[in-house]
């Protein structure tokens, strides 16, 4: 045994966690500081799939988390490269220092690789996020989180919904309904988020001719990728007579410079901003629009109403509590899903993503050493 790794006789437990996106690493943020209350050694590991400042350093200074002990600089490309390349490189790192858990949050292609290899390294892998479902095979990262699930040997799912999910596909992992990490960040910060003035303040060099105003987000594949979707959702935006505020993600920017499309005047383009900030833009402004799935849950928690401009939505609490609405990719369905959630006074049950202590429990579970890798029963 390690002596490294023992403490008065005790086990230490020493758990690798893997991220290699923005939403990822605010996910995993509490985990790690949770783990580290629970005297659990941590080796966190970046894939930099996103490689930008913006869109991954700033976010773990922010979160005030250890720097990455290891980045993998994968960067972009293809999904298969991507995914090959995390795990060529994720497998040196730890058959070189080999953790008693690999942790990985979301359903990424960082999430993919990593998974695969600590699969493939006989090593106990828990997914972080697990249970979620779009019922969509058309979309990676359906198809990604499903394999995950299905290979895990610890299961942590934010909601009822997605327990049952599991619970429906009879999982071989263990089944934890531990609640949702990100709400945990959120309940800590919430007045933060929702004081006037950390809210001018977050306006700071965005001008707009009034407080009422929307916030953009659109990065994935399905939608810029897709000429017809991406110029739909630009028609769709120019009949929203208010100002929308877009922190704009690389991939977007890309790709209208490729098809030399240009965003509407009310459209307002800003850099990628910090976590922060942009859960205290999204709750000062009167509509979210949206293609990603964590900002969906954020808008709820800080009870901003949302427009997904997507086809479905995994997280269908949201939907169901009425405070999220999908819109498909044309102008007049964008116009009119715009116009009947703009500025709706929503007041939205959070205890559907726990009680804000997921993290705290996920860290004792892991710290328990409890999970092991099962085998399922044969039936003749």
């Amino acid at each position: 045994m390690d002596l490294e790794r023992t403490h008065i006789g005790l086990i230490i437990m020493h758990v690798a966690l893997v991220t290699g996106t923005r939403p990822q690493i605010i996910k995993s943020a509490p985990v790690i500081h949770a783990l580290e209350k629970e005297g659990v050694q941590v080796t966190f590991i970046h894939t930099g799939q996103h490689y930008d400042y913006e869109l991954a350093a700033q976010f773990i200074e922010e979160l005030a988390i250890k720097q990455p002990d290891k980045n993998l600089e994968v960067g972009s490309g293809t999904g298969v490269f991507q995914i090959r390349e995390v795990m060529m490189r994720l497998a040196d790192s730890l058959e070189q220092n080999r953790p008693d858990y690999l942790v990985v949050p979301g359903d990424t292609n960082s999430a993919l690789g990593a998974a695969l290899t600590g699969f493939k390294l006989d090593l106990p892998t828990c997914h972080l996020e697990s249970g979620l479902r779009s019922y969509d095979m058309g979309m990676q990262e359906e198809i990604n989180r499903r394999l995950i699930d299905h290979g895990s040997a610890g299961l942590f799912a934010p909601t009822v919904t997605a327990v049952r999910n599991l619970e429906s596909e009879n999982v071989v992992g263990t089944v934890y309904h531990t609640g949702d990490t990100m709400y945990d960040i959120l309940k800590e910060r919430l007045k933060v988020f929702n004081s006037k003035s950390f809210q001018d303040e977050a306006m700071d060099g965005i001008d707009l001719p009034s407080d009422n105003f929307a916030m953009l987000t659109m990065h994935r594949r399905e939608n810029v990728d897709v000429l017809k979707r991406l110029r739909g959702i630009i028609e769709g935006l120019k009949k929203i007579n208010h100002a929308i505020v877009f922190p704009m993600h690389p991939r977007t920017r890309e790709r209208l410079s490729e098809h030399g499309l240009e965003m509407s005047k009310n459209v307002h383009i800003i850099p990628p901003v910090s976590y922060t900030r942009m859960m205290a833009l999204v709750s000062k402004s009167s509509l979210l629009l949206t293609d990603s799935g964590g900002l969906q849950k954020e808008a709820y928690l800080l009870n901003t109403p949302c427009v997904t401009l997507r086809d479905n939505s995994e997280w269908v609490e949201t939907i169901e509590a009425k405070a999220n609405v999908l819109a498909l990719p044309n102008a007049k369905d964008i116009e009119k899903k715009a116009s009947m959630m703009w500025g709706k006074k929503l007041d939205n049950d959070p205890s559907v993503y726990g009680d804000g202590r997921a993290s705290q429990e996920i860290a004792k579970i892991l710290a328990s050493g409890e999970i092991g890798i099962k085998n399922s029963v044969m039936i003749e």
